[in-house]
């Protein structure tokens, strides 16, 4: 046997070695792979721009629709949205939680949604801009939720993957397993164009079990001592401006002082009882459909023309003290800058015929509700005295507002601004920030 046919002894050494090693770094490689093939470098939707006064309306009906729906216990057990109202919820969204737009389309083969999100925000350390892109198709179906479509970048995913992965979202967002039930509970999807229908079977999970859970996840965003407390503290204004140790005519910092020095003396945790302030003054001096938001109802004798907080004002108006204090409780149920964002969403539906008009008056006083919530729910009990020595006079909580423009129409907004993304909106924005940033509140809270 000739020296070039004898078998050479290393081959299935290194065949086996190149194994080992392609099976070691799959584990590695598989991710990279897949996120390579998830991910782009840009949006694969076009931006549909911000929302406009016909979007802040179209959004109001939505949460108006949804609001009765929970309430109600879904008893028609019908939900349903237009496409118009589906694409004003996303543009809302976009101002809510900026790096993200979404898309959507009705027709009577499928109701379809695509969201670009920014991963910039998300992680900045990134090289270079990258977009998680998603789609997902809704087919009719007369037996439960059906996924036509869905994918994820250049990714398409198996309808039962879609679904699972859409039921651990829900579950995940919501909790106890509501997201689970909540897909269970559908039993057909109606479309038309420009509308589609869900219809629920609430009995397959146990109806009153079911929204019990709901409201009670809904609610935990609040607090629940916070919640507790805000009877404590309503009680204590209420009393406070029957006695005559609160005024009913004139400015609102005495309200706003009586309601610190009581969470101050509470003996719980100082932040919760901090909310509760917030709250109680949301309620008592704002208005009481706020505990809609945080699940608290205000006795009657708290109300109209018992009500002591009433006839108070902030930079002489009444409609400047309803937004501040209504922006302080939301910023405390919420936080992450949805309460300014829900007060620009107000003025743009205030833009429509019949309403008050856009006003960058208004902004000033949201701006200075949610500065004042932030600031005592960040300060340290012990800073509250020296920041409440600060409440001698409306300027240290309440910047210099009378060069804003107010009672825009949508046509006049459009023709000095365009609108809320562009660079003569942001100018306002920050402008007004920086007002409520300078003012002598914040600076003695640290």
């Amino acid at each position: 046997m000739s020296m070039a046919t004898l078998p050479n002894p290393s081959r299935p050494w290194r065949r086996r070695a190149l194994r080992g090693l392609i099976l070691a770094a799959a584990p590695l490689l598989l991710p990279a792979l897949l996120l390579v093939v998830a991910l782009d470098t840009r949006p694969r939707i076009a931006d549909p721009g911000p929302p406009d006064a016909r979007a802040a309306s179209h959004t109001r009906d939505v949460a108006d629709g949804l609001r009765s729906f929970l309430v109600h216990e879904g008893e028609a057990g019908l939900w349903s949205m237009t496409e118009a109202e589906a694409n004003a919820v996303l543009a809302a969204a976009q101002r809510l939680a900026p790096g993200s737009f979404g898309r959507a389309r009705i027709d009577d083969r499928a109701a379809t949604i695509d969201l670009a999100v920014d991963l910039a925000p998300l992680a900045p350390a990134l090289p270079a801009a990258l977009w998680l892109n998603l789609h997902l198709a809704v087919a009719p179906s007369g037996d439960g939720l059906r996924i036509a479509s869905a994918r994820i970048g250049r990714l398409p995913l198996p309808p039962a993957l879609a679904r699972a992965g859409l039921r651990l979202a829900l579950d995940r967002k919501l909790g106890d397993g509501l997201g689970s039930d909540a897909l269970a509970t559908i039993a057909a999807v109606r479309l038309h164009p420009q509308r589609a229908t869900v219809v629920f079977d609430f009995d397959a999970v146990g109806r009153d079990a079911f929204f019990a859970r709901l409201r009670t996840r809904a609610l935990a965003a609040a607090g629940a001592t916070a919640r507790e407390q805000v009877y404590v503290q309503l009680w204590h204004l209420d009393r406070a401006a029957r006695r005559g140790e609160l005024p009913r005519q004139g400015s609102l910092l005495p309200y706003l002082d009586k309601a610190v020095r009581v969470a101050a003396r509470q003996k719980g945790d100082p932040r919760e009882e901090m909310r509760a302030a917030l709250y109680a003054l949301a309620l008592y001096c704002g208005d009481p459909d706020f505990g809609d938001q945080i699940g608290v109802t205000m006795q009657r004798s708290m109300r109209g023309r018992a009500n002591g907080c009433a006839g108070t004002t902030l930079g002489g108006r009444d409609d400047f003290k309803r937004h501040f204090v209504i922006s302080a409780g939301l910023e405390a149920a919420t936080a992450g800058g949805a309460a300014f964002g829900v007060g620009e969403l107000k003025e743009l539906l205030d833009s429509n015929d019949g309403g008050s008009g856009f006003s960058f008056r208004d902004m000033v006083a949201d701006a200075a509700g949610v500065a004042f919530a932030r600031t005592f729910l960040a300060a340290a009990p012990d800073r509250w005295p020296a920041t409440l020595a600060r409440l001698d006079d409306e300027t240290a909580i309440l910047p210099g507002f009378e060069d804003l423009p107010e009672n825009l129409t949508e046509a006049a907004f459009r023709a000095r601004f365009r609108d809320v993304d562009s660079p003569a909106y942001a100018a306002m924005v920050a402008d007004i920030e920086a007002r409520v940033a300078a003012l002598p509140l914040h600076t003695a809270a640290y």
